[in-house]
């Protein structure tokens, strides 16, 4: 059996860890933590945790692959931008790597697909779409070479923290609407709400928005460097063969 890997750990498990510690300052703010947990020893309370962390991670995890397709949730978050539209920002990568990347693009494709931004902006509207398919499939492909040679190490520690900043701001997102949805519940069923209960929401709710922001922006970071990375990864590895 394999062994549990960065990828699983900031990509899985954290996330669902985070959701889990926040989801019971919410219980314990509005009194809804389940009484028989306490009765658990530690030991089961620790196994039940990593369970519900890793389903909870994997539900975050596979959530995100079908949103950052979605063009109102990247609007919003911005934390998936496609890979022409990274590469084409690369300018100082066009020069050195183009050659080497479309002599390996005639061979899938019978084209060339990496252009600088300048040719890039004269091609159509569909010539430019059926780059952007192709690029899309190209870095798909390199990746699982990378792989396959196991010289894909740096680029998934990358990714592996991307990954982990883009659960974590969607966990924020859950949270934050659970959070909304309880409060406007409890003050409708106890109109005389305590002080210390709203000030202990809006901090809560300031504190997962602040996560959220941060989040967000070092997940849009993180991709820059991942799309980089890979690239510097697949060029020298093509340069070796």
């Amino acid at each position: 059996m394999g062994k549990f890997s960065l990828y699983d750990l900031l990509g899985l498990l954290l996330p669902g860890v985070l959701f889990l510690f926040f989801s019971g300052v919410i219980s314990h703010i509005y009194g809804l933590l389940p009484a028989f947990l306490g009765v658990l020893n530690w030991q089961v309370n620790i196994g039940i945790t990593l369970c519900f962390a890793l389903i909870i991670g994997a539900t975050l995890y596979a959530t995100n692959f079908h949103l950052v397709k979605k063009s109102w949730y990247n609007r919003l978050l911005g934390m998936y931008k496609h890979v022409t539209v990274l590469y084409l920002k690369m300018k100082f990568l066009h020069q050195l790597m183009n050659e080497t990347l479309n002599i390996k693009s005639k061979e899938w494709y019978g084209k060339n697909i990496f252009f600088n931004k300048a040719d890039f902006d004269i091609l159509t509207a569909e010539k430019q779409k059926e780059t952007e398919d192709l690029q899309d499939e190209f870095y798909d492909r390199m990746y699982y070479e990378l792989e396959y040679h196991g010289k894909i190490e740096h680029a998934k520690t990358v990714q592996s923290f991307h990954f982990f900043f883009r659960q974590t701001a969607l966990a924020c997102i859950i949270l934050l609407l659970l959070n909304i949805v309880l409060f406007a519940l409890y003050f409708i069923f106890k109109p005389h709400t305590r002080k210390s209960d709203i000030f202990a929401t809006l901090l809560l709710d300031g504190l997962l928005f602040s996560i959220l922001f941060v989040s967000a922006r070092l997940a849009q970071w993180y991709r820059k460097r991942m799309v980089m990375k890979m690239y510097w990864a697949y060029f020298t590895h093509l340069k070796q063969i």
